[in-house]
Parts: structure tokens; sequence; C-alpha cells
């Protein structure tokens, strides 16, 4: 069954967010924009990934292009995107 996560602008980094489209939710991010509360609406459908803005329907095939909307766009925290590496006690 689908679940709806609600979140605001950054609360999760982009993997995050794209791990939890590939799960089968969706995830509505409020942000705010000139003083007034928006959501943006994303999704996975099979194969393709969505972002429903309040201006349009953006469509993306691979993972990559939907992170890449979700910095463009700011919705996701820069903390924790970078490659995970262990550290070694040497």
């Amino acid at each position: 069954m689908t679940e709806t996560l609600r979140i605001n602008r950054k609360d999760l980094t982009s993997r995050e967010i794209v791990r939890e489209l590939d799960a089968g939710n969706r995830v509505i991010v409020e942000v705010e924009v000139l003083g007034r509360s928006l959501n943006m609406a994303l999704r996975r459908q099979a194969e393709t990934y969505y972002c429903d803005t309040p201006m349009k329907l953006l469509t993306f095939e691979t993972e990559e292009e939907m992170r890449a909307c979700l910095e463009r766009y700011r919705l996701a925290s820069a903390a924790g995107d970078e490659p995970e590496t262990e550290l070694s006690a040497s």
C-alpha cells in the first residue's frame, strides 16, 4: 500500500527521498515561496519519477535525473549526500 510522507524542505537528503520513492511511497515536500506555502508532490510509477510542482509536472527516467531535480529545487538537504565510506582505524 502506498504511504504518503509529508516533509519540509531539506528534511531528507536526495538519496533518502529517492529511497522512499523506490519503495513505492509518495513524498510531499512543503516549500515556502514568496511567503506562501506550496506543496511539491514526488512519486514513482513504473520506471518514471514524477515531480509535480505548482507550475508543471516534471518527469525523469533515471534516479540521477530525479536527484538533480531535488537538488536544483533545493528540496533535499546536502548533508549526508556524499558517497558513504567507512573510516579505517589506522
